[in-house]
């Protein structure tokens, strides 16, 4: 039996909930993959934040015959974008507050053989045990033809078909190269905003004077305020918002952010999330709120029928374009 430390993940990207969801831990990147792939069945995981604190411990457990693997599940290469696809099955057992942990170090996964370690695992697995939710279900690739077919039916003009053809084509090869050349640290919303997702609004048919960048909100500034018409200034000619982030940011929390500010705007129909590459979309209810979780989800490189983390209730890459399409938007659809 060995204890495995394994990291939650980091800000913006804290994968614990998904952990005790569905009962698994998940990785990704070659080291770490390797390091998955020698957890045993029986082994104890210690799931910690940062590196004075654990949050739950499991067993290494085999589910139906299976006790870990890499790649062979397709929801987890894109997960919110983060290519994850190394795993394990784990019975959880979650403190109901974190627990002090001493002797941790940075690092995604790493086994530990310090007595303080395998103590605190012992007295966290005396908790009562969390019972694992069904993996979600298979979603289909959406190839271009498709989503070009799509958004022509719903108020793309035929005319500009080409000209995002093209477009997509460019984002896709830089985001690509940002994505396997670059330390993602280093491409920040700045990087994201300009060079991914403003080219991709111009090509859906939004105009530069319908677009403001670092519109001023009560509480801060929008990263890029979507106008009816040209740009006025006024609150109630803003039909969407998109909040950027950058690479390694995730898009787990910025969605509270957006949405304080779309109560400001009174005629906002969508809050859109985006890292450049992946859009996090929220359509405005009939109540007038936005909801909780997204109403769809699009990955400009893998593109999806439906969302691959929770694809019964959530939308994918064609439903996420509806909250994109400025004609979509503008006539209420």
């Amino acid at each position: 039996m060995a204890v495995w430390i394994v990291s939650a993940g980091s800000s913006g990207r804290d994968y614990a909930d998904a952990f005790y969801k569905f009962g698994m831990a998940f990785v990704g990147g070659g080291n770490q993959c390797s390091a998955m792939g020698r957890v045993q069945e029986g082994d104890i995981i210690l799931l910690k934040r940062g590196v004075s604190e654990f949050l739950s411990a499991g067993i290494v457990v085999n589910r139906n015959g299976v006790v870990s693997g890499n790649g062979d599940k397709d929801w987890l290469r894109d997960f919110d974008g983060w290519d994850l696809p190394a795993y394990c099955h784990v019975e959880w057992h979650v403190s109901p507050q974190p627990v002090p942990a001493q002797g941790l170090r940075q690092g995604t996964i790493y086994k530990s053989s310090q007595p303080q370690h395998l103590a605190a695992a012992q007295a966290l697995l005396a908790g009562p045990a969390a019972p694992p939710a069904s993996e979600p279900g298979a979603t289909e690739a959406i190839d271009d033809e498709k989503l070009l077919s799509y958004l022509i039916q719903i108020g793309l003009p035929v005319s500009s078909a080409d000209e995002l053809t093209e477009a997509l084509r460019r984002i896709r090869l830089l985001a690509h190269y940002y994505y396997t050349n670059w330390d993602w640290a280093e491409i920040r919303e700045h990087e994201t905003r300009t060079f991914l997702v403003t080219p991709l609004l111009l090509a859906l048919g939004w105009s530069e004077q319908q677009l403001k960048i670092e519109l001023p909100a009560p509480g801060g500034r929008v990263d890029v305020a979507c106008f009816a018409g040209p740009y006025s200034g006024k609150a109630e000619d803003v039909v969407a918002l998109l909040e950027t982030k950058g690479f390694s940011q995730g898009l787990f929390y910025a969605a509270d952010q957006a949405r304080g500010y779309a109560t400001h705007f009174p005629r906002c129909k969508a809050v859109i999330i985006t890292n450049g590459f992946c859009y996090k979309t929220f359509v405005r209810g009939d109540d007038g709120a936005f909801p909780a979780s997204p109403s769809a989800y699009l990955n400009l490189l893998r593109p999806r029928s439906r969302y691959p983390l929770d694809p019964e209730h959530v939308g994918g890459a064609l439903d996420a374009l509806d909250c994109l399409l400025p004609a979509k938007l503008l006539r209420g659809g």
